[in-house]
């Protein structure tokens, strides 16, 4: 879940949007300064609560608190780095990386090429035809194209 209760960027944007339609620039204006207030008001309120806290429970508490603190911080760097889009994001850019090192390079090209002039292959040699999965075989994005009308 990205963003605020569920609500992500994009939903933030579109109300933010539709509020501006409904009450124009000045309300917008002043809703917007209400909301800060109430903002900075909450996070006055939980500051001092938690200070209290670590008052009642002491040292050992503050101590346990802090631990708790970090052991939240790591779940949500657990949760960024275990995310679908990321890993479907890393696996994608594996596979182009294994592609690419797949591929011959230009010195090997010419190689080849001076060894096919060297060497031609007899002339009673049929080609095999060509498929569509041969076609678009260096496609990137092969999945992505409509379907061949063949």
């Amino acid at each position: 879940m990205d963003g605020i209760f569920g609500v992500g960027v994009a939903e933030m944007i579109i109300i933010a949007l539709v509020l501006f339609i409904i009450g124009g620039p000045e309300n917008t204006a002043k809703w917007a300064r209400q909301a800060g207030r109430y903002v900075r008001q909450m996070r006055e309120m939980w500051a001092e609560f938690v200070k209290d806290i670590e008052t009642e429970l002491g040292p050992e508490g503050k101590e346990l608190m802090d631990v708790t603190r970090e052991l939240g911080q790591s779940a949500s760097e657990f949760r960024r780095a275990t995310s679908p889009r990321r890993l479907v994001a890393d696996s994608a850019r594996y596979v182009e990386s294994l592609a690419r090192d797949s591929e011959p390079s230009p010195a090997r090209k010419s190689a080849a090429a001076a060894d096919a002039e060297q060497n031609p292959a007899p002339a009673n040699t049929p080609e095999p035809p060509a498929t569509a999965a041969t076609e678009h075989s260096n496609d990137r994005y092969r999945a992505w194209r409509p379907p061949d009308d063949h």
